[in-house]
């Protein structure tokens, strides 16, 4: 069962402006709820008695967020360094703030929209031990950014980052923004992780894995036909919102 989540809120969502101008953009309303009030009711319903939100932008606003709707129930930690940050310096302080990380722990970004059942297949953590990453869709030259290849046991082979299409990635998985490290994995990604911050926090949180799939063993959990998109800039914002809110009308039409 899942006992541990950290949610990333730490970025200033500046590709949203203006709707970010008066309001994180983990709070912008999707279908009437904010993304990441979505996301923590997920975590909790799968059993997770620790959740840290990692916070740096606007900081005040999710704070109060988080206390006004789930009390002391979560707990938010602040990255002051978020502006130079990318994401692997809020990975490494949720991971620090929880109580007992070597339990296993689920890294969730929250700029990010699925249907229900798209979480319970995301959150199922059948074996606490065993670290995956979940993918949707295909890396393609309208898909690129962060993806992997899996052998016939789902097993990961290889984990890329490409913004800029590479055909040689043609039809890999695509990484979601959904990781959780097993227990057996979490001694290791801590220790990779803090050397890789040596270098730079200017990094995404998956690069110490790019870079060590083989001291890093995990697998890809792929959800399939289920919708679950990422939102980085209005138009894809938009978007989101629209389509998550014609799922919610379907389903509650098929009650």
């Amino acid at each position: 069962m899942l006992k541990n989540a950290i949610l990333l809120a730490a970025g200033s969502g500046s590709r949203l402006a203006p709707l970010t101008d008066a309001c994180h953009k983990s709070l912008l309303p999707i279908a009437g709820k904010p993304a990441l009030q979505m996301i923590v009711d997920a975590v909790l319903a799968a059993g997770a008695i620790d959740v840290v939100v990692v916070t740096g932008h606007r900081h005040a606003d999710i704070e109060a967020f988080m206390h006004r709707n789930y009390g002391s129930t979560v707990r938010c930690v602040l990255n002051e360094r978020y502006k130079q940050d990318v994401n692997i310096l809020s990975v490494d302080l949720g991971v620090d703030a929880l109580s007992d990380p070597a339990l296993g722990y689920i890294i969730i970004e929250t700029d990010l929209v699925m249907e229900p059942r798209g979480w319970n297949q995301a959150l199922d953590v059948r074996d606490s031990s065993q670290s995956f990453w979940v993918t949707r869709g295909r890396y393609s030259a309208v898909l690129t950014g962060g993806a992997l290849s899996a052998d016939a046991s789902n097993r990961v082979e290889e984990i890329v980052y490409r913004p800029q299409y590479d055909p040689a990635c043609e039809g890999w998985e695509k990484l979601l923004g959904i990781l959780y490290v097993g227990s057996s994995t979490v001694p290791q990604d801590r220790k990779i992780r803090k050397i890789a911050m040596r270098e730079s926090i200017a990094q995404y949180y998956m690069m110490p894995w790019v870079r060590n799939i083989d001291r890093l063993p995990c697998f890809s959990r792929d959800l399939g036909e289920i919708y679950a998109v990422s939102y980085n800039d209005v138009s894809a914002y938009r978007l989101a919102d629209e389509e998550y809110a014609r799922i919610l009308k379907g389903e509650r039409s098929a009650c």
